[in-house]
């Protein structure tokens, strides 16, 4: 049976012996299928029981790799649904933003309850802005509606990724049905970066002019 720490040192060693890390590169190892397996098997063997800091990072950084598959974070929430709250909150101490914003898709999955909702509101306060994004969509999903305030905040904040940020905003208010959306509907219409023009306008026609209308 595979084992977390030798596949993991394993994917690292096959890491360092790369000559670039662009784009998607992790996605052509190919022992990923051992590399899941270490992984899913020792979270399930978990069952609530302490484990070292050092094995949950490896987690997260097994998590963090798989990025564009997303495997391993679905998996675990499917088969060890509970997982995903400790995981969080091991992630928002140890992990990478590239594990964080995926416990944070995941966790807007599960029912709604008090501590899935703390940890996405801990992740919407997050430095990355990918990260916070995921979180805050994640709560209008659930319609917690503390998410209309927090995608409010990320439409006035400053961000290189702003754009993405202010489509995003405008899907959570659209979700949850906010009085604010009208108004930033017109100003994201009115906006000279194309992909946010673009996003609205078909917002609007989605809605058939309704959201426009308020």
């Amino acid at each position: 049976m595979p084992d977390l720490k030798s596949e993991t040192e394993r994917f690292r060693h096959w890491a360092d012996g790369l000559a670039m890390h662009d784009g998607q590169w992790e996605c052509v190892y190919e022992a990923w299928p051992a590399w899941y397996e270490a992984v899913l098997d020792w979270v399930g063997g978990r069952a609530g029981r302490a484990a070292p800091d050092a094995d949950i990072g490896q987690v997260l950084y097994a998590i963090a790799r798989d990025r564009d598959a997303q495997y391993l974070v679905r998996e675990i929430r499917k088969r060890h649904p509970d997982a995903l709250l400790w995981l969080t909150r091991a992630a928002l101490v140890q992990g990478e933003a590239e594990a964080r914003w995926q416990l944070a898709v995941e966790l807007g999955q599960l029912p709604r309850g008090d501590e899935a909702e703390g940890l996405l509101l801990a992740l919407a306060r997050d430095d990355d802005e990918y990260v916070r994004r995921r979180a805050i969509r994640s709560l209008a999903a659930l319609g917690v509606q503390s998410a209309e305030a927090l995608a409010w905040g990320e439409w006035q904040r400053v961000d290189e990724n702003q754009e993405w940020a202010r489509m995003s905003a405008l899907e959570c208010l659209r979700q949850l049905k906010s009085p604010r959306l009208a108004a930033l509907l017109a100003d994201a219409l009115q906006d000279t970066r194309p992909q946010l023009r673009r996003f609205a306008q078909q917002l609007r026609e989605h809605d058939g002019g309704a959201a426009e209308d308020g």
